[in-house]
């Protein structure tokens, strides 16, 4: 995906890169990784993995996917890759006594790699390199990288670079030279591509777009001796019939032509049409157009319009993590027969891949996105990477995006099972024609630190760099796969239940009151301000204020005020609280003392029945 940045934002992405620790120092004790290297590997051979980042204690294992690998320290860390790794992209997390860290980008390919020395900034120092092969490296200073690569009479070179794919911030500027110094080709949207015209020795420098520099700014470029694909001719597709409950996969055409499709339905059929793309990681932007197709005695077709999108549903509540969602949505239920004209093009003009579905029902299982929770009560303008650990003695949830959703889809209970350790699955619930519900897990007292991927929830989102103001920012976001779940061995200062998990009853335009009972640290008796997430948007939303040494309390729903229609409802509670610790054993022998830092208290998730009101 290309990114294309001001310079001002630029710049304060590397403030972003220096302070991201300074703001979150206060808070609870979460591993966090902020760069590796090198970005990949091959199977069977052994990585020496530079991780840098924050409370990297206590080394366990290094998480790629879901193989765990071993290890003791965290400064050149050697990684054995196990044969079998699969080839593409993983998510790589640090295991510790914290838990378990966010993940950043790890490619295990079957090329040999090259690392640039560093000491390769001028053309007669540059490295050698073959095709077919990768180069590593990382900006360490301002100056550029220079590598040579021989290649013969009609070979090919494409040379690719997709910085936003690592988890990198480094906008790559890369060109070809003869030795002379005569540039014959240049880096264009990440792809260089070069056919020799003689046999001699090329010159490939690299360097950082703006000249920054740091552990942020590195790279990984594979050199291919594919020869570029030939550009497809641009005209209009014929029309072709869909059925429902049929996908269809296609590539979007070149100059904005357009792909042209006829559906027919019968008087009581539902179903939703949906256009896959950006979802899956491709820069465009599906435009679908769904006219009334008839044809009138003569043969004559007519058509009027049905509807127009180019964007999915909206996310309600919003989520604290941006979405961006570009794929078009549209569900339908037909009071008679009929048949639609749709036809779809990109905006962007891209030739990007597509899925074309047409669906009877919701999707089984849903699409599900989780996100890490965040400091709840911090500034609005942060974007923070978050953690997914639960404390030893404690509840932590995840929040959990369905999208795509419609009036037409059906609840979600959701669930994990395969946990760490001492972890115990809540569940949490997503309401129908709702996008946005929580899952939660409850770690015992003797938990052991530990993680395990959360299989049940196809994907999750991160925030890559954490930045303390993104109005003075471009925040840089990336999708990956199932999200990790990790265990600390720092205790929480409390947690929340309800008196019963069953969904409590209530009439529409009524008013609820459910029962809390605080389980608290020796340590801990504040009192406890918990908002209702999940319900509405969390500024309006409704609060629980437990008095301070208080082990009882009580959440008062008003349905009228909440404009809650009859249906069933999920919700958790959630809020801040402040306590004494020490990080380890370690500072209690050096005679530390305790710090405060802010921890996020939650409850067992809540279900609400909203009946319809009696009849006066």
């Amino acid at each position: 995906m290309s990114r294309c940045l001001s310079a001002s934002r630029l710049v304060s992405l590397l403030f972003a890169a220096l302070t991201a620790s300074a703001f979150s120092q206060a808070t609870f004790p979460a591993p966090t990784l902020t760069s590796i290297s090198p970005l990949g590997g091959k199977p069977n051979t052994t990585v020496e993995l530079t991780l840098r980042g924050t409370d990297l204690d206590s080394p366990q294992a290094i998480m790629i996917g879901d193989r765990f690998i071993q290890i003791k320290s965290t400064a050149k860390v050697s990684v054995p890759l196990p044969a079998d790794l699969p080839m593409g992209l993983h998510d790589l997390r640090f295991v510790g006594r914290y838990g378990v860290s966010n993940p950043r980008v790890f490619e295990v390919s079957p090329l040999d790699s090259t690392t640039s020395s560093g000491t390769n900034t001028k053309p007669d120092t540059a490295q050698k390199v073959a095709l077919n092969s990768v180069i590593e490296g990382c900006f360490k200073s301002p100056l550029p990288h220079w590598f040579s690569i021989d290649l013969k009479k009609d070979q090919h070179l494409t040379a690719t670079f997709e910085g936003s794919r690592f988890d990198s911030l480094t906008e790559l500027q890369a060109d070809l030279n003869l030795p002379s110094g005569r540039e014959l080709t240049h880096m264009r949207s990440g792809t260089l591509t070069f056919t020799a015209q003689t046999d001699t020795t090329y010159l490939l420098r690299l360097n950082e777009l703006m000249f920054r520099s740091g552990d942020d700014y590195s790279y990984r470029v594979t050199l291919s001796s594919s020869p570029p694909l030939a550009p497809v001719a641009a005209k209009p597709s014929p029309v072709r019939t869909l059925q429902i409950g049929q996908t269809l996969r296609d590539s979007f055409l070149p100059q904005g032509m357009t792909h042209t499709f006829d559906l027919s339905f019968k008087s009581g059929d539902q179903f939703i049409i949906e256009v896959h793309s950006h979802q899956l990681g491709h820069p465009s932007d599906p435009h679908l157009v769904i006219e009334n197709l008839k044809n009138d005695s003569s043969g004559t077709e007519t058509l009027t319009p049905q509807t127009e999108s180019a964007d999915a549903p909206a996310i309600s509540p919003v989520p604290h993590i941006n979405l961006p969602n570009r794929d078009p949505s549209y569900a339908y239920q037909a009071k008679a027969d009929g048949t639609f004209r749709i036809t779809l093009i990109d905006n962007f003009h891209t030739t990007a891949p597509f899925e074309l579905r047409i669906l009877k029902d919701t999707p089984n299982p849903p699409p599900l996105i989780a996100l890490n929770p965040i400091l709840p009560g911090a500034k609005t303008k942060t974007a923070e990477i978050g953690s997914a650990n639960v404390p030893r003695n404690g509840i932590s949830a995840l929040q959990i995006i369905a999208p795509n959703r419609n009036a037409l889809s059906e609840p979600i209970e959701l669930k994990a099972t395969h946990l760490p350790a001492g972890v115990t699955c809540l569940g949490g619930f997503i309401g129908k024609g709702q996008s946005i519900g929580y899952i939660a897990f409850q770690a015992t007292a003797d938990a052991p630190a530990g993680a395990a991927l959360l299989t049940d929830i196809p994907h999750s989102r991160y925030v890559s760099f954490a930045i303390p103001d993104v109005t003075k920012g471009y925040t840089l976001y990336r999708t990956a796969g199932s999200p990790a779940l990790g265990v600390s061995t720092q205790s929480a200062p409390a947690f929340v239940l309800t008196e019963k998990t069953d969904p409590f009853e209530v009439a529409a335009g009524g008013k609820i009151d459910i029962p809390l009972k605080v389980t608290r640290h020796a340590d801990f008796s504040d009192a406890l301000k918990l908002k209702v997430l999940g319900l509405i948007d969390p500024i309006k939303a409704p609060e629980a204020t437990i008095p301070a040494k208080a082990n009882t309390g009580k959440l008062t729903l008003d349905l009228k005020a909440l404009n809650l229609a009859p249906g069933d409802y999920g919700f958790i509670l959630e809020g801040p609280a402040k306590m004494k610790i020490r990080r380890g054993p370690e500072d209690l022998a050096a005679k530390i003392a305790p710090k405060d830092v802010t921890f996020i208290v939650y409850s067992n998730p809540i279900r609400i029945h909203v009946k319809e009101a009696a009849k006066k």
